[in-house]
């Protein structure tokens, strides 16, 4: 029992004089991680260094001190902000480093914050760009910024729960933010929830300045509540430049093939002739069905009952 003990106490001093005040489950990503970026010319090239030095030996809260340093005294230094954000995203202290920048409280006009975050884009170290937005989302002026960022990642992503929850912070905020609005309307569409499409699309047609392609939404809520005659209007007063997008055109023909015996195609065939310029590859027979025989004598029989 006594060596017990002894062995315990001498354990505990060692981690004690390493510092070991973070766990390092991780210490080979550390070890091996190739994303610390040098700083070469600059007042922060050995500070840099050593925080590298620091972090790839294990030395933790040495690299933690080291880079909080580096930082204070070069605050407009990219290369290090990225370095001190990599540490903790290898460690998985993410609430330590949001908490350091919500200290910090960058200012919204940060040139350096804004060269980090497309930084971050550029290398496709979204999974940091995730974190930095979630703590820049805490500092006063950064919110709708960063909750529209997040939103359009998690979107972008699939995670429609995650993207729904950060539009609906902005639109807490500006209830009819246009961008936030489109967002929640294709969210609605990847849910198949056509009267919660309706209400985005009313909203977009009152906020809508930018952008008034927001007739697809009216089109798509309308066909799939089986009211094809307002869809078939929406669909005719949409914006030439909509009319062009494959998704438009797609629900603008199913909705003429369930109103029409035998649908007349011209008013959309430019449009889809622009739609191939753009690269779109599906042949006018396949596309518009009644185009060819075997088309027509298929539709024929769809609409008589007999398949």
């Amino acid at each position: 029992m006594k060596f017990l003990i002894f062995y315990i106490l001498f354990i505990s001093q060692i981690l004690f004089s390493f510092g070991c005040r973070y766990s390092i489950a991780k210490q080979d990503e550390l070890e091996s991680d190739t994303l610390f970026l040098e700083v070469v010319g600059s007042n922060a090239t050995d500070c840099n260094a050593e925080g590298i030095r620091l972090s790839k030996s294990i030395q933790l809260d040495q690299a933690e001190v080291v880079w909080d340093k580096c930082i204070q005294t070069n605050p407009n230094e990219v290369g290090v902000h990225l370095n001190r954000l990599r540490f903790y995203f290898l460690l998985d202290e993410y609430e330590s480093f949001k908490q350091k920048v919500s200290k910090e409280a960058p200012s919204r006009s940060s040139v350096t914050y804004t060269n980090i975050l497309k930084e971050l884009e550029i290398r496709l170290r979204n999974e940091e760009r995730v974190i930095l937005l979630d703590a820049l989302s805490r500092v006063k002026g950064w919110e709708l910024y960063s909750y529209e960022e997040l939103a359009n990642y998690y979107l972008q992503t699939g995670n429609f729960a995650y993207a729904e929850g950060y539009f609906n912070q902005i639109l807490e905020v500006v209830p009819f933010h246009e961008n936030a609005l489109y967002g929640m309307a294709d969210i609605q569409v990847q849910k198949s929830n056509w009267y919660g499409l309706l209400d985005y699309a009313k909203s977009l047609e009152v906020a809508a300045k930018k952008n008034k392609e927001f007739h697809f939404y009216f089109v798509k809520a309308n066909y799939e509540l089986g009211r094809y005659e307002l869809a078939l209007k929406w669909a005719e007063s949409a914006t030439a430049e909509e009319k062009t997008q494959i998704s438009f055109l797609e629900v603008w023909r199913d909705t003429l093939l369930v109103l029409k015996d035998s649908p007349r195609w011209e008013g959309l065939l430019p449009y889809y002739r622009k739609a191939v310029e753009k690269g779109y590859a599906v042949p006018e027979s396949t596309f518009f069905p009644t185009l060819s025989k075997e088309g027509k004598d298929v539709r024929k029989a769809s609409r008589s009952g007999r398949t």
